[in-house]
Parts: C-alpha cells; sequence; structure tokens
C-alpha cells in the first residue's frame, strides 16, 4: 500500500517539472521571438523607403478634409496642403487611390479648345490633343512636352460615365490606356463641387457626356453645365502619379509643393533673356518656344495695339499690322534679337464646321515674332485679353481672344489689346540656370 503511494507522488513531482520546463521554454521563445520580430521589423522600416503616397496619407492623418470615400482617399473643399509640382507645372492632389497611385489636376486650364463632334472623350480633338496617338502627327501635345512620362506617370483611370441622372453619379466606366484625361463628374463632386479647390473662376470641360450627348463642364461659378460643344473653353489636365513614385521635396503646401522629378525639363521652364521673362511652352528636337511672361512693354508700360484692318492673316509686311509691328519696331528694340530663329508659326481658322486644332497647328507662316494660337500650350493664365493668331474665317476680321476664365471669344481685329508675343530659339543656346523663376534658363 505505501509503496503504491509512494509511486504516484513520484510521477506527480515529473509532470509538474516537465510543465514548468515547458513553460519556461514556452516562455523564452515568445519573449525573444517577439523582440525578434519587432527589431526585424525596425531594421527593414528604416530601410524601407517612403513613397509619396505614403507620405501624403501619413502626414494627413487628421486632416478632416482629407476624407476616405470608396476605396480612395480624397482632397476635399479648400484643402490646402495637396500641392504638386511636376513639368514646371503647379498640379493639385484630387485623390490617393486605393492602389496608392496618386491622381493629380492642374492647377489652372492648360488650353482652350471646342469639344467637336465626338460623343466620347477616347475620339475626342481635346483627347487627341492631351495623348500622343501612335505617334500620329499634332497629337499629344501636352504629353510630348511632359518629363519623363514613362518614369513618373501611370495610366489614368478616370469615371465616364454617361450621366442620366445629376443625383446618381456613378462610376462604372473608367478610361483606358490614357496618361492624361480630363476631370470626371465624380471626382469634382467627390472634392467638394462649387467648393472644391478644382472650381477657380474658370470654365473647365470634364470627361461626360450626358445622354444628349452634350458634354458636360464646369463654369466659371463652378456651377455643372453641358455644352453644345461649339464652346471654346479651358482643359484642366487629370494625370496619375505611379504608386512607387517617391517624394524628392515639399510638404503640399503652395509655397513648398511636393516635388517628385530628380531632373527637371525644359518644358515650363522660364528663360531670361535681356529684361524680359519668358517661358517655354513646346519643346521640339532642336528648339524652344518662348512665350512673354507678361504684356508686351515699351519702356516699361503695358501697351495696346490692334491686329489688323484686314483680315486674321499674319503678314509681317503690312504696315500697321500687329505682325508688322512685332517682326520691325519690336524685335528691333530686343537685345537678343539675332539669336531669334525665323520659323513657321501656326496661322489657322478654327469654327464651328471644322473644329480641328491640327489645321489650325498646320496652317503656318514664316516668322520671327507671332501671338499664340488655339492649339498651343497656355502657360500663364492671369494674363487676359489678348490676341491670339486664329481667326474664325478667310475674310472676316475677328480674331480670337484669350480669357482669364477660358471661355474664348472673338473681337475685331481693329481693337486696341494688350499683345502676347512668341519667339522661337535653339535650345542648346540655355546653358545656364535650372528654369525656376529664381534661377531662369539664360543665354551665355
Amino acid at each position: 500500500m505505501n509503496r503504491e503511494v509512494r509511486k504516484i507522488r513520484r510521477i506527480s513531482y515529473q509532470k509538474i517539472f516537465n510543465f514548468v520546463s515547458f513553460s519556461f521554454i514556452l516562455a523564452c521563445c515568445i519573449f525573444y521571438g517577439t523582440r525578434f520580430i519587432k527589431l526585424y521589423r525596425e531594421h527593414n522600416k528604416e530601410n524601407e523607403v517612403e513613397t509619396l503616397a505614403t507620405n501624403i496619407l501619413n502626414s494627413n492623418n487628421g486632416n478632416d478634409k482629407f476624407k476616405k470615400i470608396g476605396d480612395d482617399y480624397y482632397f476635399t473643399e479648400d484643402n490646402e496642403n495637396n500641392y504638386i509640382k511636376y513639368s514646371n507645372l503647379m498640379w493639385r492632389i484630387i485623390k490617393v487611390n486605393k492602389d496608392k497611385s496618386i491622381t493629380i489636376v492642374l492647377d489652372n486650364s492648360i488650353t482652350a479648345l471646342a469639344a467637336g463632334s465626338s460623343n466620347s472623350f477616347e475620339n475626342a480633338d481635346i483627347n487627341n490633343w492631351l495623348n500622343n496617338k501612335n505617334n500620329e502627327n499634332d497629337t499629344g501635345i501636352l504629353q510630348n512636352n511632359l518629363n519623363n512620362v514613362s518614369t513618373y506617370l501611370a495610366y489614368t483611370k478616370t469615371c465616364s460615365d454617361t450621366i442620366k441622372d445629376y443625383k446618381k453619379i456613378t462610376c462604372d466606366k473608367t478610361t483606358e490606356g490614357s496618361y492624361i484625361t480630363t476631370p470626371s463628374i465624380y471626382d469634382y463632386i467627390n472634392t467638394g463641387g462649387e467648393n472644391s479647390f478644382m472650381n477657380n473662376e474658370e470654365n473647365f470641360y470634364l470627361i461626360n457626356y450626358d445622354s444628349d450627348n452634350k458634354i458636360v463642364y464646369v463654369n466659371d461659378k463652378g456651377k455643372i453645365k453641358t455644352s453644345d460643344k461649339n464652346d471654346i473653353i479651358g482643359i484642366k489636365p487629370v494625370i496619375t502619379i505611379k504608386s512607387t513614385v517617391t517624394k524628392v521635396d515639399g510638404d503640399g503646401n503652395k509655397d513648398n509643393p511636393y516635388t517628385i522629378e530628380t531632373n527637371s525639363s525644359l518644358f515650363g521652364g522660364y528663360v531670361k533673356l535681356g529684361s524680359d521673362t519668358w517661358r517655354i511652352y513646346n519643346v521640339s528636337e532642336d528648339n524652344a518656344y518662348l512665350s512673354l511672361d507678361s504684356y508686351l512693354k515699351v519702356n516699361g508700360e503695358e501697351i495696346t495695339l490692334n491686329y489688323s484692318n484686314n483680315n486674321y492673316y499674319h503678314n509681317d509686311t503690312i504696315y500697321g499690322s500687329l505682325a508688322y509691328y512685332l517682326n520691325t519696331t519690336y524685335i528691333n528694340n530686343l537685345s537678343y534679337k539675332d539669336i531669334i530663329k525665323e520659323e513657321n508659326f501656326p496661322n489657322g481658322i478654327y469654327n464651328n464646321t471644322n473644329f480641328d486644332y491640327r489645321e489650325v497647328l498646320n496652317k503656318t507662316v514664316p516668322t520671327k515674332v507671332s501671338p499664340l494660337s488655339i492649339g498651343n500650350i497656355i502657360l500663364n493664365p492671369k494674363l487676359t485679353n489678348y490676341y491670339l493668331s486664329t481667326g474664325i474665317s478667310e475674310n472676316s476680321n475677328l480674331i480670337y481672344t484669350m480669357t482669364n476664365d477660358f471661355n474664348l471669344y472673338t473681337k475685331n481685329g481693329t481693337n486696341s489689346l494688350k499683345i502676347v508675343p512668341t519667339i522661337q530659339i535653339k535650345k542648346d543656346l540655355l546653358t545656364k540656370g535650372d528654369g525656376s523663376l529664381e534661377s531662369p534658363y539664360e543665354v551665355e
């Protein structure tokens, strides 16, 4: 009897010892394993490259104007933390997408066109102007000038639904295979509609059409309107930054925007020639096309001139015309006149029987100084009420005029208006400066 009791007690002590040993070993594994995992994560976190998207998400944690809508995070209303500079242009961040790509819109319109006869963005002249179509001539006016598109940009998926009910805006259809679009009504409403940062007193197209095949746009009061496609109004490009792109500098404020480029492009850069500041609005293989970043001045004073007493044609041999003044009196007073090249500048017709910007750009005239044309990139939205070089018909003296709300209209060429000239120079001459306003390109 006693021997049996002692045997049972020995077995119980062994179990207790085994249990305590197991618990100790398990505790050690948990403790040291947890520390190992923590140290491993901290080490990898130090080596992890923070993308622009994660920086935006982290820095706007707690921002009540940075809202999650569906799977995306939108900047809304008058948010001041969503500025980004790319290709020497100022953009605004619309949203961080669920895949961590970033959809952005240009802060101001960059040109003005008519929508034309197409019933979809994919087939519209607006799309041709924005995106390069298999290297077709005069397509991709903007895309061809943006900096390292394949490095920084992904295809933009914008909600392009046909609008049947303005109280039920859907996003069932999105664009495919385009780097650049225009804003969607879906994104405009999600960013605040009339209270959105996109509403800056400009007329600009949205990507959507309504059930009557009219194109939808935002007017200068921020109201959503439709056009019969004969209006000539602003285009605000929308692009998408790749999810892998990292921040180079900036905090999203207007005075310190996010930047992503390690090397800037000529396009959009400022150029100092003599006492004048110009801006590069187009770059070809050999040349830089410059538009004056202010109105034309004589002895420091802005002047007004008429276009012509005849028609839209830019004839620099006819005394009294704007073309004659620019290519004689004006150019001869420039200290840098010798580097200005004679080139073919656009001088075409644009009207409701043929709203094709390509025909405007392809009808050219050889000259040294010319106004901007419909179809050109417009970089200074603050300049207004100045002549373009585009007419409405062969025999009419009505000339298109650029406005600050990007709603183009015509004026009789005998009116005196302010002037914004353009010139061309060899781009190889720009060997000094970085193209910023603080350090513009210069010719040595």
